[in-house]
């Protein structure tokens, strides 16, 4: 079958060879594929496409969807590649039976409406022995009813003519041709009591031929009866030797699987184990990190009085030492009257750097505030930091769980459709195992059968043979008796039983 272009409807008939691997809604039904899939244990639905959507599943990572549709394509290909291999294989198969005589023997089958094991069993190299026995055996018989049909044919001519010769004499010496007639019939009949005699003699030794032939006969019968029963114990043997191996097959699968539950049971509560740990560490890290925060907080608050006291304490000292100035200079005033204007300048000088000190205090106040405000901002960031990798390391942790137990499931299911493909591959040979034993059994049934009918064609050529020369010695005993010898008609009838089909090849057509 051919494909239909790039359209999404599916033809007929539609091979491994050319259907659309792309396509979720392909279908395979050609009959040499199906036997390729068949013998290599693949279902035909398991080589079909699935998109990316058809593994996602509710709460499961982009990560894992992508690792299951990688899984089960790379399995499909491999199955895939698999059928069509097989499928070559039956290509090739098929060609060289169209090359040999299988073809033919294809076309004489369905001619003459016979199944391939019955022709072949009509033409077997067996059957072809015993034509030619029973040819040779109809020849034997035909030459020994041809021989005393002759013989029986000359006695009477012989009589006929003496018959003839003793009428002619018997005008001129009657007493002569009595005497002659006497010696005549005397020797006749020693005669024909000698061929009697030799007749019986042949006779005898005919039946020991036969009964010999039939005796090998017998004992050919008997042997293809003895391989026959010991073939079919070979095959019992195998049969239940196969059994046995799949019964041990089973039972390893069976504690494999025990021992996989017995693995993952242990791997479930050494998991559980790990989640426990790991929640009481992440408790205790909590209440650390709860503990740490406090002693931050209490530190902060420590050095905000320390800083704010001694705020307080040199404005508070910068404010004595003011009202010191003041007062001395209130006392000093009459005193410094005079030196006020010299010392104004100065005086302002000093004010200025008076000021400039308080101010550079305040400024170093400020940046000692600023560095602690800045050192407790790096210690929270270093937290958030901590913080922020151990849940990563968690996260991480969680997602390597996730995807180990994705793998393992996957693994679990590439073991479980390998044993499913073999048991459907052992199933197809063994299938076909019971087709070509069905076929032998034909073929031995249409041998037994034929070698029945020539067997009693044998049968019948004897019993003709001897009908045949029994009506002749009735027809020659019965002229005698009459004393009226007519060997013309003799002649006839032995012609028209020689020409009867049971002496001739015709009778295997």
């Amino acid at each position: 079958s051919s494909p239909r272009g790039s359209s999404v409807t599916v033809c007929a008939m539609t091979s491994l060879a050319n259907f659309d691997e792309a396509n979720p809604r392909a279908s395979i039904s050609s009959p040499r594929s199906l036997q390729a899939c068949k013998q290599e244990g693949v279902l035909p639905q398991e080589l079909i496409f699935k998109p990316l959507e058809a593994f996602q599943e509710k709460n499961l990572s982009p990560r894992l969807v992508k690792l299951r549709f990688d899984f089960f394509e790379a399995k499909r290909r491999d199955l895939l590649a698999a059928a069509r291999r097989a499928r070559d294989a039956l290509l090739a198969d098929e060609r060289r039976e169209k090359e040999s005589s299988q073809q033919q023997l294809a076309l004489v089958s369905k001619e003459s409406g016979l199944s391939k094991g019955a022709i072949l069993a009509l033409n077997s190299d067996t059957l072809k022995l015993e034509r030619q026995k029973l040819l040779r055996a109809q020849e034997t018989e035909r030459k020994w009813l041809n021989q005393a049909l002759e013989i029986e044919l000359k006695n009477l001519k012989d009589l006929e003519s003496a018959n003839e010769f003793l009428d002619s004499a018997a005008k001129d010496t009657q007493a002569y041709f009595r005497e002659q007639s006497r010696k005549m019939k005397e020797m006749n009949d020693r005669r024909a009591a000698e061929e009697e005699r030799k007749q019986l003699e042949m006779e005898a030794r005919q039946k020991l031929e036969k009964q010999l032939a039939k005796e090998e006969f017998h004992r050919q019968q008997l042997e293809m009866q003895r391989k026959r029963k010991e073939e079919a114990k070979r095959l019992k043997e195998a049969h239940e030797r196969q059994l046995k191996e799949a019964e041990r097959k089973r039972e390893i699968e069976r504690e494999k699987a025990a021992k996989r539950e017995q693995e993952h049971r242990e791997l479930q509560a050494r998991k559980e184990e790990m989640r426990a740990q790991d929640q009481r560490r992440m408790d205790i890290m909590a209440q650390k990190q709860e503990a740490f925060q406090e002693f931050l907080r209490e530190r902060k608050d420590a050095r905000d009085m320390k800083i704010y006291k001694s705020i307080l304490a040199n404005q508070h000292f910068e404010q004595k030492r003011r009202d010191d100035f003041e007062k001395k200079q209130q006392d000093e005033a009459s005193r410094e009257e005079r030196l006020l204007q010299a010392m104004a300048e100065k005086q302002e000088e000093n004010a200025k750097k008076s000021f400039q000190t308080l101010m550079r205090r305040k400024v170093i106040a400020e940046e000692g505030t600023k560095r602690a405000e800045d050192r407790r901002q790096a210690i929270l960031d270093q937290q958030e930091e901590t913080e922020y990798r151990l849940m990563e390391h968690e996260a991480k942790k969680e997602r390597y769980l996730d995807f180990k137990r994705e793998l393992d499931g996957l693994r679990a299911k590439n073991k479980e459709i390998n044993v499913e493909r073999q048991r459907r591959r052992e199933e197809a040979e063994r299938e076909a195992i019971a087709d070509a034993v069905k076929k032998k059994d034909e073929k031995i049934d249409h041998l037994n059968a034929e070698r029945q009918r020539m067997w009693e064609l044998r049968k019948a050529a004897q019993a003709e043979a001897y009908k045949a020369r029994e009506c002749v010695k009735e027809e020659i005993l019965k002229q005698r008796i009459e004393s009226k010898f007519n060997s013309k008609k003799v002649e006839g009838k032995l012609g028209s039983l020689m020409q009867s089909d049971l002496f001739s090849a015709k009778i295997l057509q």
